[in-house]
């Protein structure tokens, strides 16, 4: 669960379209992926992480979510950054776990009367996942068994409260407002199969390979639903029947949320070896392969007729279809790293105000780059 979209500038996509043509490659620039993974963390604790472990979005607000404190913990885990990984979490325990469960609030920030603290209680589903994976694998990493136990809270909680089983499967919810009677608002960008399958490993008490089983149905159902084959910001579950369905022609846009799924589909191909995997990523990218390789460029936001709604481009898109695409297409895939790194400096993607961007170029690039070290510590 995200502040709504931000709107960006044509002419900031247009100069860096233009700064393309006279760059070099970026490897000589900026020394490898190793070298830009470690320099971006660097910058984005920097910029985005306060002393005591808020991560702050300075495009909503200055706003807190669940979601970005999960993403420091996975991001500090898998750089190997113990004691940001401490504090982003120990913030997020201390300031969001305030329901009476395991589940975090969603959003903190400062109220009208200008005092800071919750401000929103739900719980998003896809930072739950994200942190107890962070977790877990910390666990694992550090031989911290605190986190294996506060892992296993998080997942009891997030099976009870935020699934629901409908036509014989059992679906991730968003959150525990998702729902208004029998329907219910899915976000596909929520389902992250390689995480169910760690998950199945450390609660065996709950069938979290049904979740790896319900996700690709989802995914596939929807990929059927569009014109490009492009997952959407969002579907509906009609809960008394298990259909799922479009619902209005914004949420059915492949988006800033959904861009997310060829991300994760491409990591637990990497991890699992799925063949549901690969024939799910061989749908989804038809349409951005050949609008690529017919224009060099894709629209940040598309509709579900396939028709472009802006036509500034997003680099979180790129940077997480980059790694998806590297099997099927790695001139194209090669392309896009490029794209993304010509605008990199100092460490940071293109807007130093942009939380969103630096976290999925940073995910984009390391998927990319293979470096999945931290999935095989046992």
């Amino acid at each position: 669960m995200r502040p709504p979209t931000r709107t960006k500038s044509l002419l900031r996509h247009s100069a860096l379209l233009l700064g393309l043509l006279v760059s070099t490659p970026s490897c000589k620039r900026s020394g490898g992926s190793e070298a830009v993974l470690r320099e971006s963390w660097n910058a984005y604790v920097a910029r985005f992480i306060q002393a005591d472990g808020r991560v702050i979005d300075y495009r909503a607000q200055q706003i807190s979510t669940s979601e970005g404190q999960a993403y420091a913990m996975l991001r500090a885990v898998w750089t190997g950054d113990r004691s940001v990984f401490a504090k982003t979490y120990a913030w997020a325990r201390n300031n969001l776990g305030v329901r009476g469960d395991h589940l975090w609030a969603w959003k903190w920030g400062r109220a009208e009367g200008g005092s800071w603290g919750v401000l929103d209680r739900a719980f998003a589903s896809d930072a739950e996942e994200d942190a107890a994976l962070a977790l877990i694998l910390a666990a694992r990493a550090w031989g911290e068994p605190q986190y294996q136990v506060d892992a296993r809270g998080i997942l009891i909680d997030l099976w009870e409260k935020g699934t629901l089983v409908s036509g014989g499967r059992r679906y991730l919810l968003a959150g525990d407002t998702s729902c208004e009677g029998t329907t219910c608002r899915l976000n596909p960008s929520y389902c992250a199969p390689y995480a169910y399958r760690i998950f199945a490993r450390d609660d065996k008490e709950r069938d979290w390979m049904s979740l790896v089983d319900t996700s690709y149905a989802l995914l596939e159902e929807d990929s059927r639903l569009t014109a490009t084959g492009l997952p959407t910001d969002w579907i509906l579950l009609h809960a008394d029947t298990g259909v799922l369905g479009l619902g209005s022609e914004k949420e059915s846009r492949y988006s800033y949320d959904a861009l997310r799924v060829p991300w994760r589909v491409a990591l637990d191909r990497s991890l699992s070896g799925d063949p549901r995997a690969s024939s799910l990523l061989d749908r989804l990218l038809a349409w951005p392969r050949e609008r690529w390789a017919r224009s060099q460029t894709l629209p940040a936001i598309v509709s579900r007729e396939g028709k472009a709604v802006v036509e500034y481009p997003s680099l979180e898109m790129i940077a997480a279809l980059m790694p998806a695409l590297l099997e099927s297409a790695p001139d194209i895939a090669e392309t896009m790293r490029r794209r993304l790194q010509a605008s990199f400096k100092d460490g940071i993607w293109e807007d130093q105000d942009d939380y969103y961007l630096q976290n999925w170029a940073w995910f984009g690039t390391v998927l990319y780059s293979r470096k999945l070290g931290v999935f095989e510590v046992k």
